[in-house]
């Protein structure tokens, strides 16, 4: 064997490795025995004023087994300090266990570090191609390894490209080691931990073997080409109807009809048919025109790339512009959003809220124009502002007739409806999916006047707190249902005519509804509580709504508000509480049936295609939450996510994770539960008492954000990725609602 060649041991023979064959920087470091103790104070004669002191176990970056972390690293600790050093070296030692001869590492610490980053040379975990940057930007060299700190900015390129384009250009420099080591293990399977000094010079900490999937250059390159693909459709789509504005390059996964939120990220082609056939093929643009704003010619909504369901976010804007705007108005309006989305991609999941102008919040045109007075002339300002107003008007007369309509159909639901026929979905669509998305629209509406409410000062946090608990939902009455089962005033039969067809994942072929998970059903009715007496609202809220209401000119009472926003909230969640029942049924009737996907295609009227339908030569393929240009198929930085804080003050508690159809733990009461999404099948959940409800992705007016206000839970929603990972990873966390932050206990 030559010195050029390795063999993996540690990281001290790593790090001699690539010192001998690189010109690649390394903060000093001596590998340390037990008997170089006797001398320690010569040996740090050579060192800096702080040193690190990292495992260096020969079990740690064996070339076929790693045991990468399982082992301490500590500092910085004062080279003068001896004791604290050989305290140190010993702990270190010892959570090597039972081993001999085994050493530790020395090693400068960096001081006044720039950045600390962990590199791989695909995203561990996972069969995904892709190099992966994780940094965070200070001195704590800890910070990534750790899972300590939360503000780490991960980035991943597709291993089938070798460049970087100028907006992640400040990657390069970990790209170009990265490379360098690759090219002289002759390793495609790094994992390599650097700082950036305070001279923006890259210095490397570590480099070691990956162990796991071994990279395959022909079905990497194959991957690129289905890639290329979908970007191709991508682009051809980026052009827009002739009765739309603005363009078709920017899609998110949680905007809208929030396909992650209700579908999933990568959705199975079932879910994916049955919810494009529902909502986004046709219903969405309907309900707009029906609801009072702008009519368009029928466009799609929501779009599959890389076997990932986004929406078009420019139909949605489009689709919130109300009639008697002019055209030039409208282009400027959407490009003004379009452009304020591209410089801020967090508020992808908010848009609603943060970016586009879809509903009447109490404002006067004085307030209204703040934002567009440079955009659009003053006239139409006044006309848009008057148009919603009119649009508000008319929430009442939309609730009731679309209540009427879904009731209508519901009724029909029984043991003799055949759900599969194609008459019956049409009927379910039109008749529960539409009134539904109408529901949906009003219980946002008055959940952003609420919060308009509270931004102005009109309420308190804690006024607005009673409002939410005032509502009485489908999911109220579940759990008091679930009671009576239990102290025998209603038969476990009778719960089950009501709620049986609730199911984790209302598009979930797998997922079984209550009626079929008779243990489980039972541990939820054995672990539910006596119901809480209704809230009576104190008399100040209307005072302070009636006061406002008044100096404001705003037509309206409070308690006839007070009223509407009751009904208008409990009506979205009742509303999707039977708009599911028929979803429930075609699931139940596809898996009697065994039904295929093509199938199921060709009765909905679905081309069954490349378009429509997910790539299994792409399940490894990662895509970000938000695409703003074609570099996003090859190229993406994680947002920054911390999730929608819903709640006050601090709690502790373990975290409990549910992550699918078959962890369904008998117990959740006391627990911080954890799940993927804020999907409104997860229902069941609220039956437990417990402390904090935690997910993947969701919207600060989800269907869950919704039921933890009615029920007084403090949650997060839409924590990312990242976080997510974290969380799922912890036995317990501290989550402080006030300060919207989380730790590990």
């Amino acid at each position: 064997m030559t010195e050029n060649q390795l063999t993996y041991g540690n990281k001290a023979k790593n790090l001699e490795f690539v010192a001998r064959n690189t010109d690649i920087e390394i903060p000093y470091f001596k590998q340390i025995y037990l008997e170089d103790l006797e001398h320690i104070e010569k040996i740090l004669v050579n060192f800096s004023k702080k040193i690190m002191i990292r495992s260096n176990s020969s079990e740690e970056d064996e070339e076929r087994f790693s045991s990468a972390g399982k082992y301490l690293s500590l500092g910085p600790i004062d080279k003068q300090n001896i004791v604290a050093i050989k305290k140190s070296f010993t702990m270190v030692l010892d959570s090597y266990g039972e081993k001999v001869n085994q050493s530790v590492i020395f090693q400068n610490y960096v001081d006044n570090a720039k950045s600390v980053s962990v590199i791989t040379s695909y995203k561990v975990g996972t069969d995904s191609a892709y190099r992966s940057f994780s940094t965070y930007f200070g001195s704590e060299t800890e910070a990534v390894t750790s899972g300590k700190y939360g503000e780490i900015e991960n980035f991943f390129m597709h291993r089938s490209v070798d460049y970087l384009p100028n907006k992640y250009e400040k990657n390069n420099v970990y790209l170009k080691v990265m490379t360098q080591l690759e090219d002289l293990f002759k390793n495609k399977q790094l994992d390599i931990e650097m700082v950036l000094d305070k001279n923006n010079s890259p210095q490397l900490l570590q480099v070691r073997p990956l162990m796991g999937k071994k990279l395959n250059k022909d079905s990497i390159f194959d991957e690129k080409k289905v890639i290329d693909k979908n970007l191709e459709k991508y682009n051809k789509l980026s052009e827009t109807t002739s009765d739309r504005f603005g363009s078709n390059k920017i899609y998110s996964n949680m905007s809208d009809m929030n396909p992650a939120e209700m579908i999933g990220k990568k959705p199975d082609n079932i879910a994916f048919g049955l919810y494009k056939f529902m909502f986004t093929d046709t219903t969405w643009n309907i309900q707009r025109g029906e609801f009072g704003y702008r009519e368009y010619s029928g466009g799609k909504l929501m779009e599959m790339f890389n076997n990932v369901a986004y929406i078009n976010v420019n139909h949605s804007l489009n689709s919130f512009l109300t009639r008697n705007l002019q055209k030039e108005s409208c282009e400027k309006i959407i490009n003004y959003q379009l452009s304020k989305l591209k410089e801020n991609p967090h508020l992808h999941d908010s848009i609603e809220f943060d970016i586009s102008r879809s509903s009447y919040i109490f404002d006067t045109v004085e307030e209204f124009s703040k934002e567009y007075k440079n955009i659009i002339d003053k006239n139409e300002i006044i006309q848009w502002h008057s148009d919603l107003v009119q649009i508000d008007s008319q929430n009442k007369t939309t609730l009731e007739k679309n209540k009427e309509i879904i009731l209508r159909t519901f009724s029909k639901l029984d043991k003799s409806f055949e759900y599969l026929k194609k008459e019956n979905i049409t009927l379910i669509r039109d008749t529960m999916a539409l009134p539904f998305t109408h529901h949906s629209r009003l219980g946002f509406v008055y959940f952003a006047q609420l919060n308009s409410l509270l931004e102005k000062g009109v309420i308190t946090e804690d006024q607005k707190k009673l409002l939410l608990l005032s509502v009485n939902s489908i999911s109220t009455k579940m759990k008091a249902d679930a009671y009576e089962v239990k102290i025998g005033k209603k038969t476990l039969n009778d719960f089950f005519d009501v709620y049986g067809h609730i199911r984790a994942g209302n598009y979930n072929l797998s997922s079984s509804n209550l009626k079929n998970n008779l243990s489980f059903t039972e541990s939820l009715i054995n672990n539910s509580g006596q119901p809480l007496e209704d809230n009576i609202l104190p008399k100040d809220i209307f005072t302070n709504i009636e006061k406002y209401f008044i100096v404001n000119n705003i037509p309206l009472k409070a308690s006839a508000w007070i009223d509407m926003f009751q009904d208008g909230i409990s009506t979205r969640e009742n509303s999707k509480f039977y708009y599911t029942k028929g979803i429930d049924g075609i699931l139940n009737e596809i898996s009697e049936k065994n039904t295929s996907d093509r199938e199921l295609f060709d009765l909905l009227d679905i081309e069954f295609n490349e378009e429509n339908t997910s790539d299994m030569r792409l399940k490894n393929v990662l895509m970000p939450d938000l695409i703003t240009s074609n570099e996003d198929f090859y190229f993406y930085e994680e947002m920054s996510k911390n999730g929608n804080y819903i709640g006050q003050g601090t709690i502790n508690g373990d975290v409990l994770l549910i992550d699918n159809e078959a962890n369904r733990p008998e117990n959740l009461d006391n627990k911080i539960v954890v799940i993927p999404a804020a999907d409104p099948g997860w229902d069941w959940i609220f039956n437990y008492k417990i402390k904090s409800l935690i997910t993947k992705y969701g919207g600060p007016n989800s269907h869950m954000a919704i039921r933890c206000a009615e029920h007084n839970i403090p949650a997060i929603l839409g924590v990312g990725e990242n976080n997510f990972t974290v969380i799922a990873n912890s036995k317990s966390l501290e989550i402080d609602f006030s300060n919207e932050s989380f730790s590990n206990v």
